[in-house]
């Protein structure tokens, strides 16, 4: 899951101007966070803007902020949006008319940042760096345009402190040759003519955004071989805490106990009492699954043979089930009863002290039957493979990181996938007879490592191939695919799904919708997940509420996914330009009880859409009924072919 976060960093070590001294900390601060929203946060880095040095002059900035962040139609309102800036700060006598007459700061000068070309000269004048009027004016009007879940973090300072003895370590510059008429002459333009009625620089509360900020004014913002001090104690704090329930105010309360009394940060903004980016990429995590502890003293995890599991698996046990946020394991437990639905499962460590309920993530499925990998190398990937092989015995299993069994091969013809490992690409060549069959057979990936290609490969078998040999439900429960009026939103022609398989002719822009039938006696629950075998992605197509008074599929009823209605919208799939055909998986799971089942998404968001959300899932009954007793799924390919004049 990708978050919904967009980030505009900036970092300047080297400044254009000989009148400023340079820093030695400020990129490597800027890499360090993007590095952090990247590989903590899970933001895709195509929402990361960053600009160093003398990537970071003042126009470049401005220019930057409007095309990433106020004109991005990627970024939708209530996406958390961050703003991060490490460099000097300085002070600028300010123009007449600046200030309010009886303004306490009618004599104190206009703070502002110091962009890489800041004092150098311009066309008319010199470069003035973005001062905090024009900044309030910038994110005023980015939160009219995309939401106040902004976030500005500013390690600098905007004034000298007692001590510049070593000044080279402050983050601060004092102002030799700038005037007030070129800070008027680089105010941001829909700063012109706004009121200034709360004069206190970078640091006022404002409706916009939350600053946090260094320090406060008369302190110095400092930096050593650790990076700045805000920066390194903000790894440091992120690291251990649950971020999900972490406000602004309490961040900022921890951070003041671990800096010193001389460089004591500060938060302001009127919505600083908010959870950290307004929780936005702290979302649930749909691979934790729910624990409770019974009255008999037995933890009972809400899944069973329907997501895979069998008497052995494995599971990690933590206390709660947000993206993101500090969840270390505090027990591992292992299943030893299982249910279609659910199941019993023990701890390893019969000391540790289990709370009443918490969260379980699979660590090891203990899948009966290895997935097979043959690997193939070529003599440009000779290293590259040889360090790969490690990571098995021959003819051997390992567990790998996707917590399946996996046996190395050495025969093609053994084997589920064949594995070359290339220099910007791995192709994987599938022997698997379903996939074989219905879909391309050699398929390169790009931007992914073997580890990860395995672990996802691996997974999407499982789930591929996971049924109940009892098919309950086998000729009872049907799946219809129609294509719909792109106005009407009505069916056009027949079922496309024929013996299991689909072959549409590509159209861009084509709607579609499936219909489920249900001839049993039953209400289901059922559970729809596209699989693209090109990219071993799953996607969950739709989830029903969870809290619904009904099943949304009753015994001898139907329903419709992506019929138009309220909260089901229509289905799509986008071919790139350049294939001839592209193909996946429609999966169905059936269940006469909700389940959570965004376990077994992985991968890449994929064009198959639809508004149904599933939510968290109420406790399963324990008892013996039949109803309980009863899982099955269902399997369709869908095969997209370009024709030649389209």
């Amino acid at each position: 899951m990708t978050s919904r976060a967009f980030a505009l960093i900036v970092g300047i070590d080297y400044y254009q101007s000989g009148n400023v001294w340079n820093l030695h900390s400020c990129v490597h601060d800027a890499r360090r966070i993007r590095s952090w929203l990247v590989d903590d946060l899970n933001v895709p880095e195509d929402q990361i803007c960053m600009l160093l040095d003398n990537q970071a002059t003042k126009q470049n900035i401005e220019d930057r902020f409007m095309s990433h962040l106020m004109n991005n139609h990627a970024i939708e309102k209530g996406d958390a949006i961050l703003i991060y800036f490490a460099g000097h700060g300085s002070v600028v006598r300010a123009p007449d008319g600046w200030f309010q007459p009886d303004s306490p700061r009618q004599n104190q000068g206009v703070e502002v940042l110091c962009t890489h070309d800041y004092e150098t000269k311009a066309t008319h004048g010199r470069i003035a760096g973005i001062s905090d009027k024009s900044m309030r004016a910038m994110l005023f009007e980015l939160s009219q345009a995309k939401g106040d879940n902004i976030t500005l973090i500013l390690d600098t300072c905007f004034s000298p402190g007692r001590d510049i003895e070593g000044r080279g370590s402050t983050r601060w510059t004092p102002t030799t040759k700038v005037t007030p008429d070129d800070l008027y002459r680089c105010l941001w333009y829909g700063a012109r003519g706004r009121p200034y009625e709360d004069p206190h620089g970078f640091l006022t509360s404002q409706k916009s955004h939350v600053c946090l900020a260094a320090c406060g004014n008369g302190s110095q913002a400092m930096e050593g071989k650790n990076g700045g001090r805000l920066t390194h104690q903000f790894f440091e704090l992120v690291s251990e805490l649950p971020l999900h329930r972490v406000s602004y105010v309490d961040f900022l309360d921890r951070l003041q106990q671990v800096m010193p009394p001389t460089q004591q940060p500060v938060c302001y903004g009127s919505h600083k009492e908010r959870i950290l980016f307004d929780a936005a990429p702290f979302g649930i995590d749909g691979r934790f699954l729910h624990v409770t502890l019974t009255d008999e003293d037995r933890l009972k995890i809400e899944a069973g043979l329907i997501h895979g599991l069998v008497e052995g698996s494995e599971l990690s046990l933590h206390l709660h089930n947000h993206h993101c946020s500090k969840n270390p394991l505090f027990s591992a437990v292992v299943v030893e009863d299982l249910h279609p639905t659910w199941c019993f499962a023990r701890a390893l460590d019969p000391k540790v002290t289990l709370p009443q309920t918490c969260w379980a993530k699979i660590t090891r499925w203990n899948n009966r039957r290895p997935f097979r990998v043959n690997l193939k190398a070529t003599f440009t990937s000779f290293i590259r493979m040889w360090k790969f092989r490690r990571t098995f015995n021959a003819e051997g299993g390992s567990t790998s990181r996707s917590g399946l069994n996996i046996m190395r091969v050495r025969k093609p013809a053994q084997a589920d996938i064949s594995l070359t490992l290339g220099r910007r690409a791995i192709t994987v060549e599938r022997h698997d007879d379903i996939i074989a069959t219905n879909h391309r057979r050699v398929v390169k990936i790009e931007k992914r490592t073997g580890d990860e290609v395995l672990a996802d490969a691996a997974r999407f078998h499982l789930h591929l191939h996971r049924r109940n040999p009892e098919t309950p439900f086998r000729n009872l429960v049907s799946m219809e695919l129609y294509r719909l009026h792109p106005e009407l939103w009505t069916t056009m022609g027949g079922n496309l799904l024929h013996n299991g398989k689909a072959i549409i002719p590509y159209e861009r822009g084509a709607i579609f919708s499936i219909s489920l039938y249900n001839k049993s006696d039953t209400d289901l629950w059922p559970y729809l997940a596209y699989m693209d075998p090109n990219c071993y992605g799953i996607t969950m197509l739709y989830q029903p509420d969870p809290t619904a008074s009904s099943p949304p599929l009753p015994k001898k009823g139907h329903l419709e996914v992506g019929s138009g209605k309220p909260g089901s919208e229509a289905l799509s799939f986008t071919l790139p330009d350049h294939e001839r055909l592209d193909s996946g998986f429609l999966k169905l799971f059936l269940s006469p009880t909700p389940i959570a089942m965004g376990m077994i998404e992985q991968g890449p968001s994929l064009a198959w859409t639809s508004s149904v959300d599933g939510g968290s899932v109420p406790t399963s009954p324990i008892d013996s009924e039949k109803g309980n007793r009863v899982w099955d799924t269902s399997l369709a390919s869908v095969v997209f072919l370009r024709e030649h004049n389209s």
